[in-house]
């Protein structure tokens, strides 16, 4: 008994100081990076300022600090400040609360825009209570802290950055400026606690790396091998959220190739990754793999401004598992029936909807009609394309061609491809490129951030 109170009394408490490498926070001032005011959208500097003429701290945070200094203009804005949410939307008649593990505000200006404020936020309890993995999973996150403690508990170092607007100051208590500087993603604090806590930071990672062109830590990686496993206990539809982002990147091949990489592929969609692995020589090979040619052509079709969407994407990442009945018989009546049955197998792990789950069904089910031998534009063919979901059908009936190297097939694309204009609802477009002078009134200063 008393050996287990010593144990007890004797043990430590983690804090934000044992996290963080710079606990008082390392200053970067105007002259050793390229941050400058007139870059950021006005919008956002308007939001910071009117919560700091209130007396609260608010500081531009994260992502958008991120891209700043890596010369990219951010395609949103995080705010973080010691206000609590409430008292947020007593400052800003133009907000709403949302969020249920965490609660955040959304400051809505023209055109839809939205930032993103939030208040800062402690450590969880359970990195002290919690002894096993699953006990680390963070359900609920509402209790507030300080700026030091908000940066201890992010996902990596690069994300953690602060800036603010009044002295153009960066504020880095994790290293993030230097491991910018070194191209390299590195998790706060330990990679086992990290994970188990939110287990999307295992697939930020994977994305980052791929986005940036940046290096994984090798703790990280060992923590992604270590943890790959307890992705399946995020929520269906917070990963839908990931990925559909994932899409509009027009990089899927790489983020999906370090996914399959470290094992993360595997652990979401065990049923997908099972069918993709079937080859003849038995040995796989993402990059020679259908669903890799089927990414690789899909992300080259969105920067060659060709139109495709999530749809589209969904029905690539589960084509190897309906190969077998896009076999184009006709005299397969039951088709329809053995392609609904089909896609229940990944309707889980995809957690798609309803809507998106039928039209998916539609997809794979009219593949079988462009393949037949068309003469002429008779009555059939044009009643086929007043389907609300021919486009999507075709799309990916060409990219499957494509991948497969079907001269054929590719031959026939062509004649259902002559005269389409419409443009396809929701479709990806190229990410346009946004320099920092977007919002700046002078040039951009050649000032490094790595002095």
């Amino acid at each position: 008994m008393i050996k287990w109170l010593k144990k007890v009394i004797l043990k430590k408490t983690v804090g934000a100081d044992d996290i963080l490498k710079y606990p008082q926070g390392k200053r970067y001032y105007q002259d050793f990076h390229n941050i400058r005011k007139s870059y950021i959208d006005p919008d956002a500097i308007k939001v910071i300022s009117r919560i700091q003429s209130f007396g609260y701290k608010a500081y531009i945070v994260g992502g958008c600090v991120r891209d700043l200094l890596l010369g990219k203009q951010p395609k949103d804005y995080d705010v973080v400040t010691n206000a609590k949410p409430n008292e947020i939307r007593k400052i800003f008649a133009n907000s709403r609360l949302i969020g249920r593990r965490f609660k955040i505000v959304h400051i809505v200006f023209r055109m839809n825009k939205i930032i993103e404020v939030s208040t800062t936020r402690s450590l969880p309890d359970s990195r002290n209570s919690g002894k096993k993995a699953e006990e680390l999973y963070l359900k609920k996150d509402n209790k507030f802290g300080t700026f030091k403690e908000d940066a201890a508990r992010r996902d990596f170092t690069i994300n953690s950055l602060f800036f603010d607007i009044r002295s153009e100051t960066i504020i880095d208590y994790t290293g993030g400026v230097e491991d910018l500087k070194e191209k390299l993603i590195r998790i706060i604090g330990d990679e086992d606690i990290s994970f188990p806590e939110d287990p999307v930071r295992m697939l930020r990672a994977v994305k980052f790396s791929a986005l940036l062109g940046f290096n994984l830590h090798s703790n990280l990686i060992r923590g992604i091998k270590k943890h790959k496993r307890l992705i399946t206990k995020t929520s269906i539809a917070r990963l839908h959220e990931e990925f559909n982002k994932i899409f509009r990147t027009g990089q899927s091949y790489a983020i999906f190739k370090d996914m399959f990489e470290y094992g993360i592929f595997e652990a979401m969609f065990p049923v997908i990754a099972e069918f993709a692995k079937k080859t003849k020589e038995g040995k796989f090979s993402f990059e020679e793999s259908g669903l890799g040619k089927r990414l690789m052509i899909s992300d080259k079709m969105i920067f060659e401004h060709e139109d495709i969407n999530t749809n589209i994407y969904y029905s690539i990442l589960i084509a190897d598992v309906l190969e077998d009945l896009m076999s184009f018989d006709p005299k397969k009546e039951n088709i329809n029936n053995l392609i609904s049955e089909r896609c229940k197998l990944v309707e889980e792990e995809l957690g798609l909807s309803k809507k998106e789950l039928e039209k998916i069904e539609k997809i794979f089910s009219s593949q079988r009609i462009f393949a037949r031998e068309v003469k002429n534009k008779s009555g059939w063919v044009k009643n086929f394309k007043t389907k609300d979901y021919f486009q999507e059908a075709f799309i990916f009936y060409k990219i499957n061609a494509r991948s497969r190297k079907d001269d054929e097939a590719v031959q026939k694309a062509l004649f259902w491809e002559i005269g389409m204009r419409k443009k396809l609802p929701n479709a990806i477009r190229k990410p346009m490129v946004r320099k920092l002078t977007d919002y700046a009134s002078r040039p951009r200063k050649n000032v490094s951030y790595n002095k």
